[in-house]
């Protein structure tokens, strides 16, 4: 029942033409030309996260695969590195292990190559240098993976990572350091420079003397050691860096990281 067929004024406000022949050339093609249309609403596009170029060098020792990557964080965070510090702090055993987690998780989303060591390794060094964490995981083979992440933001943390494996021919000896990176990176358009690697079992400290910043302090632990800093200071780290080393003796000396 057609409720119009009762009420003659309703139809009377009816725009539409009653009498048009569905068979005229208008209508077919008014017909066809809703046909053709598209009906599928555009799609939306997924939101990507951008990755930065690095410059920083990685080892020439480690295996080819060895990658570098960064994430920079759209929502600001510790900017132009102002909380870091010369000297690590140490972490509570809940923060290392959130930050040994969330390194795992980065780096397993970048590299399937090392899925396995990533899930067996164990965290050599955590650390944290203001609002920054510098986690190194290390496992057998001669396996590493590094992350620095500027904690200050909880969502899209700015994040900085390198991963491999040293062949043994390569390894440190025992008074020994082989810098898995070592040179000038960038993330959120500030520059840092990174030295960090396998240490031998008699290094008990590493320090870098910066024109810039002066004594700076690696963390040496697990048989890894690791120091950054912000700015451009090992841009020429794969032509040589010196820095300081203390063994377990006591004794001293100057050591050149090479790649």
């Amino acid at each position: 029942m057609n409720l119009t067929d009762d009420f003659p004024v309703l139809r009377t406000l009816d725009p539409a033409d009653r009498e048009i022949d569905p068979n005229s050339p208008r209508a077919r093609a008014d017909l066809e030309r809703i046909l053709a249309t598209d009906p599928a609403l555009p799609a939306l596009r997924p939101r990507r996260s951008r990755r930065l170029a690095v410059s920083v060098a990685l080892g020439a020792a480690a295996a080819a695969t060895v990658a570098a990557l960064v994430l920079p964080s759209a929502l600001g965070g510790d900017k132009a590195f102002a909380s870091w510090t010369s000297s690590p702090s140490g972490m509570s055993a809940s923060k290392r292990a959130d930050a040994a987690n969330s390194c795992r998780s980065h780096q397993k989303s970048g590299s399937h190559e090392y899925a396995d060591q990533l899930k067996s390794a164990g965290t050599a060094i955590s650390e944290r240098r203001g609002a920054w964490t510098l986690v190194i995981l290390a496992g057998r083979d001669g396996f590493s993976a590094l992350c620095i992440t500027d904690d200050s933001k909880h969502l899209f943390r700015s994040y900085f990572g390198a991963i491999g494996s040293t062949p043994p021919a390569n390894r440190p000896s025992n008074r020994g350091l082989a810098p898995l990176v070592l040179g000038t990176g960038s993330i959120d358009g500030n520059e840092l420079s990174v030295a960090a690697g396998a240490a031998g079992s008699d290094v008990t400290a590493v320090t870098y003397t910066s024109p810039t910043r002066g004594k700076v302090n690696a963390t040496v632990s697990g048989g890894q050691f690791a120091l950054w800093l912000p700015g451009n200071d090992l841009t020429g780290g794969a032509k040589g860096t010196s820095v300081q080393v203390t063994y377990r003796d006591g004794t001293t000396a100057t050591v050149t990281l090479h790649l």
